[in-house]
C-alpha cells in the first residue's frame, strides 16, 4: 500500500487511500517540520525549537521521542510496510521518495506547466497548472502549530498565489475570461492587497462586457489602499483604470487565442537525447588575486586524481568554506583553467543549498539533462530514473561539471557520474561528508594578498597613498574578499580609505557598514547561523565574547554549561558551519578554535548573548585558564599526583587531557594568558592576575616562550 503525505492543506498521512490518524497537534507539527526537511536529519533541538520555540519545557527532548514513536506506530497500525522515520545521530529522518509528498507533485506539475507554455502549448500548460493547483485542500499547513513554522506557511502560500496568478494570465490571453470571473472574485476578496489579482479581475470583467463592475473593483482597491495605508495603487491599476475608460483597444482579446504548437515531422519527439556539448560556465569573476597556487593545485587535481587500489572514479573538489569567502570565485577559475582536458563540455549548477528553498536533486538532475541535449519529455520521473539517464549520457564523455552552494550531500551524489574521464567542482558553505572528495578549505585571504585584491578593485596608486589606512580596512574585514569588495565600493564612492578604516574599527557597526547596493555580508551570516541547532548557537554566543586569541576545547563545559558529549559536537557544527576555524595542530592535543572578527561582530551586534547560562561566561572562562594555569605550574616544579582546585569546573579527564604536557599547555596558551592577565586588570581580579602573571613568568623561565598566534585570515588547507 502507498504511503503518501501532505502538507497542502490539512497536515497528515495516508496509506493506500485511507488517511492515517494522528489525534494530537503536537505531533502534526513534528510531522510538518520532518516533511518540510525530508531526506534530511533534523535534530532534536531543531523539532524542539520548532514546537516550543525559546521556552521549552524540560521534559522536551521525552516529549519529542514519545511523539516520533507515536507516529511510527499510527503509520504501522495504518498497514503501511514503509518505516520512514528512522533514528539519527542527534535527531531523525524521514525518508520519502518525490511522489509521495504533495508539494513535490505540485512543484513538478507546476514546472512542467511552465514549460509547455514556453513551448508554445498555452492550452496543456493552463490544464497541467489546474492540476498542480487541484492538489492544494486548504491553507498550508493546517493544524501544526509552532512559531518556526510560519515562515514555510507563508512561503508556500504565496507560492500558489504565484501560481494562479501566473495560471490566469494564461487563461485571459485564451479567452477565458468570463469562466474566470467567480473564482477571482473569491480570490480578490480574500486578499484584498493583491493588486494582480485585482487588475486581473478587472480585465476579466471588461473583456467580459462589465465596464462599469471594472471601474468598481479598480474603486475599492484605492479605497482600501487610502484608508488603510494612505497609499495610492500601483502603476499597474492606475493604468488599467485610464485603459478602461478610454475602451482602449489594446484591452480587447486577439481576434483569435494563441494555437497550440504545431507539431511537425521535424518536431517529433526523439527517442534518444540530440548530441549536445554544453558550454555553461560563467565568466571568470575579476578581479581575482591571492589564489594562484590554489588554482593550479586545483586544476591538477582535475587533471590528474587517481585512486590508487580502487577502481577508477571521476576526481571530485569539496571547496568550503564561509560566506562571501570567495568558494564560486575559485571554483570557476579552476574549472576555467581545466575546461580545455574536458572537451565534451561543462555543466553550470546553482544548487541554491544556501538559501530558504535548496533545489531538490530531481529538479537539478533534470536541468542537467536538458543541458546534455535531452528533451524535456524523454526526461523520467523518478530522481533514480533520471541519474541513471544521466549516468548513461556521461559514460563516454570528458565532461566536467560544477555545483555550486550545495547545501547537502544528498544534491551532490546523483550529480557525480562514474566516468573517471569527467571532473566535479563543488563547492558548499558546509563541510560536506561527501565520499571520494578532496576537500579544500577555502579561508579568508592573508594581509598581502588581501591588500592586492583590494588594490585591484580600486588601484595600486589609491590603495599606496593611503597603505596604513588600506591595512586596517583589510584587518578590519579579517581578508574576507566580499568584505573587501564592499569597502572598494565603498570608496569609489568617495569615502576615503581613512574614514572607512575609521567607521570599520567599530564592531558595533562593522557590519552596518559593509553593506551596498543590496550586497550584504550579513545576510550570508544570518542564513548560516539559522541553521544551527540552540546548543551551538549557545556555545557560539559564549565563545565569541573571550578576549583571547584562540578558544580552547573546553570552553563550552565552563561558559555554555554543556557536557563533555555536547560540547564535542556542538564545536564539530561550529566548524562544519565555518563559524569557528579549528586552528592548525602539528601533533595530538586539545583543540583551539579561532574567530573570525566578521562572525565575532555579528554575534555581538545581531545575535546577542544568545540563550548563555547566567553566570558570566567570561568571568567562568578566566578562572578556569587560571585554575589550569596554576596546576601547570604545580605539576612543572613538582611532578605528582594532579591536585584539583575544587571551584573549577572543569571534569577531571578533561584536566588531565589538557594538562598531559604541562609545559606544553604553558607554551600553547601564553598568548592566551596574557590576554587573561589583562581583562584580570580590567575587572579588579587581583588573585586571578597574580596566578596568570606567576604562570607567565614561569613559562619564561621555563622555556615556555610560546609560538605565534596563528592568524584567521591564511592559507587553505586541503585534505582527503
Amino acid at each position: 500500500m502507498t504511503l503518501r503525505f501532505t502538507v497542502l492543506g490539512p497536515v497528515g498521512v495516508t496509506v493506500g487511500a485511507q488517511p492515517v490518524e494522528i489525534h494530537r497537534p503536537r505531533r502534526l507539527t513534528v510531522l510538518a517540520y520532518l516533511l518540510l526537511n525530508a531526506n534530511q536529519v533534523v535534530t532534536v533541538d531543531r523539532l524542539i525549537g520548532a514546537t516550543w520555540g525559546d521556552a521549552p519545557p524540560a521534559t522536551a527532548r521525552a516529549q519529542i521521542q514519545s511523539d516520533i514513536h507515536g507516529l511510527r506506530r499510527a503509520i504501522r497500525s495504518a498497514g503501511s510496510p514503509d518505516e520512514p522515520i528512522t533514528t539519527q545521530p542527534g535527531g531523525y529522518r524521514l525518508d520519502l521518495r518525490p511522489e509521495q509528498l504533495d508539494l513535490n507533485l505540485f512543484t513538478d506539475r507546476a514546472l512542467l506547466a511552465r514549460a509547455e507554455a514556453e513551448r508554445g502549448r498555452c492550452a496543456a500548460a493552463a490544464d497541467l497548472m489546474r492540476s498542480a493547483l487541484s492538489l492544494w485542500r486548504g491553507p498550508a499547513l493546517s493544524g501544526a502549530g509552532g512559531d518556526l513554522l510560519e515562515p514555510a506557511r507563508t512561503r508556500l502560500e504565496e507560492h500558489r498565489l504565484d501560481e494562479y496568478e501566473w495560471l490566469v494570465d494564461l487563461e485571459l490571453t485564451l479567452g477565458r475570461h468570463h469562466r474566470l470571473i467567480a473564482e477571482l472574485t473569491e480570490h480578490v476578496t480574500e486578499h484584498p492587497l493583491r493588486e494582480r489579482l485585482r487588475v486581473q479581475l478587472m480585465l476579466a470583467l471588461y473583456r467580459s462586457g462589465r465596464q462599469p463592475d471594472a471601474l468598481r473593483v479598480g474603486r475599492r482597491g484605492r479605497e482600501i489602499l487610502a484608508d488603510e495605508f494612505g497609499l495610492d495603487p500601483g502603476p499597474a491599476l492606475s493604468e488599467l483604470e485610464t485603459a478602461i475608460l478610454r475602451q482602449d483597444p489594446a484591452l480587447n482579446l486577439a481576434e483569435a487565442p494563441p494555437a497550440e504548437m504545431v507539431t511537425g515531422a521535424g518536431d517529433e519527439r526523439p527517442g534518444t537525447p540530440v548530441p549536445c556539448d554544453p558550454a555553461q560556465l560563467p565568466p571568470a569573476p575579476y578581479p581575482f588575486a591571492g589564489r594562484a597556487d590554489d588554482v593550479a593545485h586545483l586544476a591538477g587535481r582535475l587533471r590528474g586524481a587517481k585512486h590508487p587500489g580502487s577502481c577508477p572514479a571521476p576526481p571530485v573538489l569539496l571547496l568550503h568554506g564561509m560566506p562571501g569567502v570567495g568558494k564560486t570565485a575559485l571554483a570557476v577559475h579552476v574549472a576555467h583553467t581545466a575546461a580545455a582536458g574536458h572537451p565534451d563540455g561543462h555543466l553550470y549548477l546553482d544548487l541554491r543549498g544556501s538559501g530558504p528553498q535548496p533545489r531538490s536533486p530531481r529538479h537539478v538532475v533534470a536541468e542537467a539533462l536538458r543541458g546534455l541535449g535531452v528533451d524535456h519529455r524523454d526526461i523520467p520521473y523518478s530522481l533514480a530514473e533520471r541519474a541513471a539517464l544521466y549516468r548513461s549520457l556521461v559514460a563516454h564523455r570528458q565532461l566536467l561539471v560544477v555545483l555550486d552552494d550545495a547545501g547537502s550531500v544528498d544534491q551532490v551524489q546523483p550529480l557525480v557520474p562514474a566516468a573517471p574521464t569527467c571532473g566535479i567542482v563543488v563547492t558548499s558553505r558546509h563541510m560536506l561528508d561527501l565520499p571520494g572528495a578532496w576537500r579544500h578549505r577555502v579561508d579568508p585571504l592573508p594581509e598581502t594578498a588581501a591588500l592586492d585584491l583590494l588594490a585591484a578593485h580600486l588601484d595600486v596608486g589609491r590603495v599606496d597613498a593611503e597603505l596604513g589606512a588600506a591595512r586596517a580596512v583589510v584587518r578590519a574585514c579579517g581578508g574576507h574578499p566580499l568584505a573587501l569588495r564592499i569597502a572598494a565600493a565603498r570608496v569609489r564612492s568617495g569615502t576615503w580609505l581613512a574614514d572607512l578604516a575609521d567607521l570599520l574599527g567599530n564592531p558595533r557597526h562593522l557590519l552596518d557598514e559593509l553593506a551596498v547596493d543590496g550586497i550584504s555580508v550579513r545576510d550570508g551570516l544570518t542564513a548560516v547561523h539559522r541553521s544551527l541547532s540552540p546548543t551551538a548557537t549557545r556555545v557560539l554566543s559564549a565563545v565569541v565574547r573571550l578576549p583571547t586569541p584562540s578558544v580552547p576545547d573546553w570552553v563550552p563545559l565552563t561558559c555554555a554549561g554543556l557536557g563533555t558529549r555536547e560540547a564535542v559536537r556542538a564545536l564539530d557544527e561550529l566548524v562544519r558551519r565555518h563559524l569557528l576555524i579549528l586552528a592548525h595542530r602539528g601533533v595530538p592535543g586539545p583543540n583551539h578554535y579561532l574567530v573570525h572578527p566578521l562572525v565575532a561582530a555579528f554575534i555581538a551586534t545581531d545575535v546577542g548573548g544568545g540563550d548563555t547560562p547566567p553566570a558570566d561566561p567570561v568571568a567562568r572562562a578566566a578562572h578556569t585558564w587560571g585554575v589550569l594555569a596554576a596546576e601547570a605550574v604545580r605539576r612543572i616544579d613538582t611532578p605528582g599526583p594532579p591536585r584539583g582546585d575544587g571551584r573549577d569546573a572543569l571534569p577531571v579527564d578533561l584536566r588531565e587531557r589538557a594538562l598531559a604536557d604541562p609545559a606544553g599547555w604553558l607554551r600553547e596558551e601564553r598568548a592566551n594568558l596574557a590576554a587573561v592577565l589583562v581583562l584580570a586588570g580590567e575587572r579588579d581580579w587581583p588573585q586571578l592576575a597574580v596566578r596568570v602573571a606567576a604562570a607567565l613568568a614561569r613559562g619564561r623561565r621555563y622555556g615556555c616562550a610560546g609560538r605565534p598566534v596563528p592568524a584567521v585570515a591564511g592559507p587553505s588547507r586541503s585534505s582527503r
